[in-house]
């Protein structure tokens, strides 16, 4: 309070200039006095008990809590459908949503609407990836096609070429019957995908069935065929298998090339002759085929693996002189194989070739490199 009046005595103002003046009363009406009868239930009163609610009858119909200034849902109608163009459209907008959908509305449209042949192109490529062959046999069975009117064969290699791609035996083989009952034949290209999945399921003597259907059904191979078949049974250790299809190439124009060979070598250093690989790649220089990268690094893997130290370094050597890149499972193998021989400096050697010749990540290289010297010194300790 002392320091309210030094200020005040500071600005020499009268004491009474702090006072509030009273207020002159109003000359307003007063307000009305409320109503005595009684108060409506929905309003909240100004003082004292809020009144009792009254329980609503069950009968009586309670509105919906709309959000305030939302107006009603207007009712989607789906226009029809009535040109080729309309339906190829509609199709496009659901079939990346659901394909069952938009084979749907290729079932409904209108006789006198054709569907489009991109239109059935594209819902037999969804089928044939996201459900399987029999669905896609079962909208072609459920649509208007005979043997009078067979379905577009552009649809048909559409559906062919998905069901190559997804790699699956079963589909692919029961996709053959599909072709024929339309009167497509099936070419190369798919029993060679049939014969790449058997490949891929590591069974040779469906990889030679497929070759027999092949002939069976009058479908020429060609050298992907015979690529892929020997692929498959020296794969499978059956090397000499796939040496006599050497000379059945030959003889049907197709001369082995060097996917044959690495091939071929592969299969020849699982089965544990890497030296046989290393004789089979002189022959194969002899015959006019140049070796590639990984024809190189599947041999110094195979060496590696079969203890051929000495062998797997002139192969490296001679990777070197033609600037081959390793590959990552190669130069692993090597490394490893390089230091639990003791040969640590080479080990550093081939570490800087992978690393100047940039045939991997560094990354990699440098994990590689420190695992094989742990493993060394844990094995001096």
């Amino acid at each position: 309070m002392g320091k309210v009046q030094h200020a005040i005595r500071g600005a020499k103002l009268p004491r009474h200039a702090l006072v509030p003046k009273p207020s002159t009363p109003s000359t307003a009406p007063p307000p009305p006095p409320p109503p005595h009868g009684p108060r409506p239930a929905n309003t909240k009163p100004s003082h004292g008990k809020p009144p009792r609610r009254t329980p609503r009858d069950a009968s009586e119909p309670t509105a919906a809590l709309d959000p305030v200034g939302s107006a009603p849902p207007p009712s989607e109608k789906r226009r029809p459908i009535t040109t080729p163009a309309e339906l190829s459209a509609a199709i496009r907008a659901a079939v990346d949503d659901d394909v069952d959908a938009a084979a749907s509305l290729a079932l409904k449209a209108a006789p006198t609407i054709p569907l489009p042949a991109q239109s059935l192109a594209l819902l037999l490529r969804r089928l044939a990836t996201h459900r399987s062959v029999a669905a896609a046999r079962d909208l072609l069975a459920a649509l208007p096609y005979s043997s009078d009117c067979p379905a577009p064969r552009p649809a048909l290699l559409a559906l062919a070429d998905a069901c190559c791609r997804r790699g699956d035996p079963r589909e692919i083989g029961q996709l053959l019957p599909v072709l024929a009952d339309h009167g497509v034949r099936a070419d190369a290209h798919v029993y060679n995908a049939l014969m790449k999945a058997h490949c891929a399921a590591a069974d040779p003597e469906g990889v030679l069935g497929v070759l027999r259907r092949m002939k069976d059904d009058g479908v020429e191979p060609d050298l992907v065929t015979y690529n892929t078949l020997v692929y498959g049974l020296a794969r499978a250790g059956l090397v000499a298998k796939a040496r006599t299809y050497l000379d059945a190439m030959a003889a049907a124009g197709h001369f082995p090339d060097v996917i044959t060979y690495t091939s071929l070598m592969n299969g020849m250093c699982v089965k544990g002759d890497a030296l046989g690989a290393l004789r089979l790649l002189e022959e194969m220089r002899a015959k006019g085929c140049e070796p590639n990268d990984r024809t190189y690094n599947t041999l110094l893997m195979g060496l590696c693996k079969n203890r051929k130290l000495d062998k797997a370094v002139e192969v490296y050597r001679s990777m070197v002189g033609a600037r081959m890149k390793l590959d990552p499972p190669a130069y692993a193998t090597f490394i490893r194989a390089l230091c639990r021989a003791g040969r640590v400096p080479d080990a550093y050697e081939v570490f800087d070739y992978g690393m100047e010749s940039k045939s991997f990540p560094e990354v990699t290289a440098y994990t590689e490199l420190e695992s094989s010297l742990k493993w060394l010194r844990k094995l001096k300790e």
